[in-house]
């Protein structure tokens, strides 16, 4: 008896460009530079917690966001490297990536690398293709309802006030 063998591809749509960067900059110092290149203003925000099923630990990443602009809805800069442990594996070679979602015209992904590139002490910052990111839905899955418990977390904190 022959068996069939089924493959199913699933090609998520993305509501983020994503942008890799490689950099020895430390996060605040990048979001810094990248307030002042692309006239944006992250903040930093509690760290995304990750769960490596393998090492039996979470790890928390640090976390950046700005969601008060006109240029996107939202700009979110995370952390890939912490205590040794790379959140995306496959993508080893950036310690960042900017995410920015529902960008206006004048931010292309092309304005926004070179700007990038402009940073002293960023050897790489590159647009992800969606083939680079495979594997990146759960990890937004997870920056989602991190980010829906912090709202509600400062929700709480004002009806008290």
């Amino acid at each position: 008896m022959v068996t069939k063998r089924m493959r199913i591809d699933i090609d998520f749509q993305y509501g983020y460009l994503i942008v890799g960067i490689s950099s020895l900059l430390k996060d605040y110092r990048l979001a810094y530079h990248l307030n002042t290149v692309l006239g944006i203003d992250l903040k930093r925000l509690e760290d995304l917690p990750a769960n490596f099923e393998k090492e039996n630990k979470v790890v928390p990443f640090p976390l950046f966001i700005d969601n008060l602009n006109d240029n996107f809805k939202v700009c979110i800069l995370i952390g890939c490297n912490n205590q040794g442990v790379k959140l995306f594996p496959l993508l080893k070679h950036y310690d960042y990536m900017l995410l920015y979602e529902m960008p206006s015209i004048d931010w292309t992904p092309e304005h926004v690398v070179t700007s990038i590139r402009k940073i002293s002490n960023v050897q790489l910052a590159k647009k992800l293709s969606s083939e680079e990111l495979k594997g990146f839905q759960p990890i937004l899955m997870d920056l989602e309802m991190h980010l829906q418990q912090l709202t509600m977390k400062d929700a709480k904190v004002k009806r008290r006030i």
